[in-house]
């Protein structure tokens, strides 16, 4: 199955300019899409929604932060009130979710969490894919051993992919997982370090992992092919 990340930051730009996020989603042409940033504004059509219409998708959202705004989270300078949290679209039939909290540190907005998705994939296979979008706080790797300590209790094969905020090197510390994607993610327009990525676990295999072209955030997108061992 073909699995993508992106963090859509609320669907603007850097510069706070509002992207397509259905397209955007689109043309990642991935199985199962792990989205972090996602904006759902409360008096608009959400994006989020309409890019699983448009991929014929199943959405599980997570809010983190409800009654905000993008100007209040530095975004957009749009006042209007929504929610922000994270969302997987997967066009693979569902087995198992669960939303695992990772902790609040000082100065940062929100008690960050990750998506544990269950899918069955294309060969008949269970796969976990945990969406994670880990603190900017510099204790990201805190809740990184946080998060493979509790996905530890369980043997499913795991893949672990999103904005992990933290250099590629450092996510060595899930001990048991390689990473499927290596490249520079962040700033999109010059990237500078690997913020997003994509972690295997141990029978879990890998193939053609790439980052992709800027698609609208500040965060370029990530896709692998991925199999259960």
């Amino acid at each position: 199955m073909i699995l993508a990340s992106m963090n859509l930051h609320g669907g603007h730009g850097a510069d706070g300019t509002p992207f397509g996020v259905v397209a955007a989603c689109c043309q990642l042409k991935a199985d199962v899409i792990v989205l972090q940033e996602a904006w759902r504004p409360a008096s608009l059509p959400d994006p989020v929604a309409a890019a699983a219409d448009a991929l014929g998708a199943e959405l599980i959202g997570a809010d983190l932060l409800v009654d905000t705004d993008l100007r209040s989270l530095h975004i957009a300078p749009d006042a209007s009130p929504g929610r922000w949290g994270m969302a997987v679209l997967t066009t693979l039939p569902v087995t198992g979710y669960e939303l695992v909290d990772l902790g609040r540190f000082p100065g940062d907005p929100v008690s960050r969490a990750a998506q544990l998705v269950t899918v069955t994939t294309p060969s008949g296979e269970s796969l976990r894919v945990v969406n994670a979008h880990l603190t900017h706080r510099l204790l990201s790797p805190v809740q990184l051993v946080r998060l493979t300590r509790r996905l530890a209790q369980s043997t499913v094969p795991t893949v672990i992919a999103g904005d992990l905020n933290m250099p590629g090197p450092v996510s060595g510390l899930a001990v048991g997982y390689s990473p499927a994607v290596r490249g520079r993610t962040f700033p999109a327009s010059r990237p500078l370090l690997q913020l997003d990525q994509m972690l295997t676990g141990r029978s879990v295999r890998a193939e053609g992992g790439e980052v992709l072209p800027p698609a609208g955030s500040d965060h370029r997108p990530i896709r692998s092919c991925v199999r259960v061992a």
